[in-house]
């Protein structure tokens, strides 16, 4: 007797494991067997990782010819650089589609303290609207940041942390003779918007 009831739980079981699964989304299913929040959580972790774009890729090409770089780098830092730039971004750094917001320097600035090099970054909306790098690069702004060298007699080299035009940034370059820096893009999502990030390090 105690076999029959047995075996009936079991076959009882089976037959609302197999309902399940062909009637609820897997996501459903998850939360049904490990809690309600345990699939969403596992699945938000992503959310703000940085993807690879090669159409974003593709319109950076004029802008990296504008400020006269002609050899770039895809380094795992630049990567690793943009990563915590989309960790850590917000979307009120963003005015009129642009970095242009004192919280936004605080927390690039901070970013760039790590690396102990010339850090930038830009930050829009994904896809692109006119008045961004790609369009208007003369006009845009740009976050600039790293170590500044005041000479022997200040010391100990400090930190600046602002926010400059592209043009600025390109005659900086060229007065450095630098053509070639490590760059990264990518996009990656924030809230139910999409954001196109870009790191240039040297």
């Amino acid at each position: 007797m105690k076999r029959k009831k047995f075996l009936a739980l079991a076959l009882a079981g089976v037959m609302t494991a197999a309902t399940l699964t062909a009637c609820a989304p897997l996501e459903d299913l998850y939360d049904w067997f490990f809690g309600s929040g345990s699939s969403s959580a596992s699945h938000g972790s992503e959310k703000g990782l940085v993807r690879e774009s090669e159409e974003l890729n593709n319109k950076l090409e004029p802008l990296k010819a504008y400020l006269g770089l002609s050899e770039t780098t895809v380094s795992d830092r630049a990567k690793e650089t943009l990563e915590k730039v989309a960790k850590e971004f917000d979307a009120e750094w963003l005015i009129d589609g642009e970095l242009s917001t004192n919280t936004a320097i605080a927390a690039l600035g901070s970013i760039a303290n790590d690396l102990n090099q010339q850090l930038c970054v830009d930050v829009m909306e994904w896809p692109f609207s006119s008045g961004t790098a790609v369009t208007d690069p003369g006009h845009r702004m740009i976050y600039v940041g790293g170590y500044e060298d005041r000479g022997a007699d200040t010391g100990v080299p400090s930190h600046y942390s602002r926010l400059t035009k592209y043009s600025f940034l390109k005659g900086q370059l060229k007065s450095l003779n630098i053509n070639d820096a490590e760059l990264y893009a990518g996009t990656f999502q924030k809230g139910d918007k999409t954001y196109a990030a870009m790191v240039i390090i040297f």
